[in-house]
C-alpha cells in the first residue's frame, strides 16, 4: 500500500538539506537566550551561615577544618581527623552555597517574551532537527529494494 501523504521536500524542495543550518541557528537562538537571561541577574555573596538569628562568620567556620587538620596530624589513627576535616569543609561549602544572593533586574515585558521566546525557540529548532523522523533516502516504502 503507498502512502499519499506528502513529505516535506514535496512542498519545500531542498528543505531537508537546510538541518545543519537549523540547527546552528537553533543552537545560536538557544545560547543568546541564555546569554541575555543570565545577564538579568544580579549576583551577590556574602560569606557566612545565616541560621534564624544567628549568624555565622566565616572564621567560626574555620573552627572545625582546623581542629580537623590538627587532629590529623596529632593522632595516629587518621579517621577521626579525617572525619572533623571533612565535615569542616562540607560546613564551609554548604556556608558558599548558602550566601549566594539572587536579584533580579527590571525589564519590560517585551524584553522577557523576546528572551525566553529565543530560548524556547532555539531548543525547538534543535530538537526538531535531533527528533524528527526522517523520510527515507530512496523514496520509496523504505524496504530498501
Amino acid at each position: 500500500m503507498r502512502d499519499n501523504r506528502k513529505t516535506l521536500t514535496a512542498y519545500f524542495p531542498g528543505a531537508a538539506d537546510h538541518e545543519l543550518l537549523q540547527f546552528f541557528l537553533g543552537v545560536m537562538m538557544l545560547g543568546g537566550g541564555i546569554f541575555w537571561a543570565m545577564n538579568m541577574f544580579e549576583v551577590s555573596w556574602n560569606f557566612g551561615w545565616r541560621i534564624g538569628n544567628w549568624n555565622m562568620t566565616a572564621g567560626v567556620m574555620l573552627i572545625p577544618l582546623l581542629i580537623g587538620i590538627f587532629l590529623l596530624f596529632l593522632m595516629e589513627k587518621k579517621l577521626i581527623g579525617g572525619i572533623v576535616t571533612s565535615l569542616g569543609v562540607v560546613v564551609i561549602i554548604i556556608a558558599m552555597i548558602n550566601s549566594v544572593h539572587f536579584h533580579a533586574r527590571s525589564a519590560s515585558m517585551y524584553v522577557y517574551v523576546l528572551m525566553f521566546g529565543l530560548i524556547f525557540a532555539g531548543a525547538g529548532l534543535i530538537a526538531k532537527v535531533l527528533f524528527q523522523k526522517k523520510p527515507p533516502k530512496d523514496g520509496g516504502n523504505g524496504d530498501g529494494l
